[in-house]
């Protein structure tokens, strides 16, 4: 599923681009903001897949403002965004442009772009695909210790009453007021998807699947899991879109 960040001070630009870019890719996770600092903490909490940013963000700043190009150097400095496309939308185009050469930028639409040129840009930018970090944990709190996870150590995760509990190739532990919701939006990972409305799976550890009676089995433990009834055609296509279990 593609990730996609706008930063654009003005509103009614923001709203544009993203109904925009759900015409392109309906799926699409969309995240919009008009503050620089909001956007480094969704960049860093998630995997993003394309930038769309404008080079001023404020306007009203004394001296003159390049928050938005200033956001885009610093993300190329992550690892995993040096080749991320950024698609930069924006009325300046001089001086400051210089900065599209620099870091590498995808295109540059000029302010008021055309939305058929607009929606050609995102359509073909938005192929690539961002890398997720090698390694990811999650953290939790065991009495009173923070404790760390590799992700991909994680099988599955199953809700209980105010708590979810976790099973990894080592061991199993339980997370207080932690719900399969919360906790898919921490991981931000398409490896992980809901078979169930109260079970997260692994993909990297699915063994098989029976479709015909729609359970799971997973490597390494005997349990098997349910796919809901509710969910199959949403649990199918997500696992399809992965393109890692066919």
């Amino acid at each position: 599923m593609k990730k996609v960040l706008i930063i654009d001070d003005k509103e009614e630009y923001r709203k544009l681009m993203v109904n925009l870019v759900k015409e392109i890719k309906s799926d699409a996770v969309i995240y919009e903001t008009s503050d620089e600092n909001e956007a480094y903490v969704i960049a860093i909490k998630r995997t993003i897949d394309l930038f769309i940013v404008d080079i001023i963000l404020h306007s009203d700043r004394i001296g003159g403002d390049d928050s938005g190009a200033e956001f885009v150097h610093n993300i190329r400095s992550i690892e995993r965004y040096r080749f991320t496309p950024v698609i930069i939308v924006s009325r300046l185009y001089d001086p400051k442009m210089h900065m599209y050469v620099t870091t590498n930028c995808y295109k540059f639409l000029e302010k008021p772009f055309d939305k058929n040129i607009f929606k050609q840009t995102v359509e073909s930018a938005i192929k690539y695909t961002t890398t997720e970090d090698n390694v990811k944990y999650i953290y939790f709190h065991n009495n009173g210790i923070l404790e760390a996870v590799k992700a991909n150590d994680i099988l599955y995760m199953e809700s209980s009453i105010k708590v979810l509990n976790v099973c990894t190739k080592k061991e199993n532990f339980r997370i207080p007021r932690k719900t399969c919701s919360r906790m898919l939006n921490e991981l931000d990972s398409d490896n992980f998807i809901m078979c169930n409305r109260r079970t997260i799976v692994n993909i990297n550890h699915i063994k098989s699947i029976d479709r015909v009676n729609r359970y799971i089995i997973m490597n390494g433990i005997s349990e098997v899991l349910d796919i809901g009834e509710s969910m199959v055609k949403r649990f199918f296509e997500e696992l399809e879109r992965t393109g890692k279990f066919l």
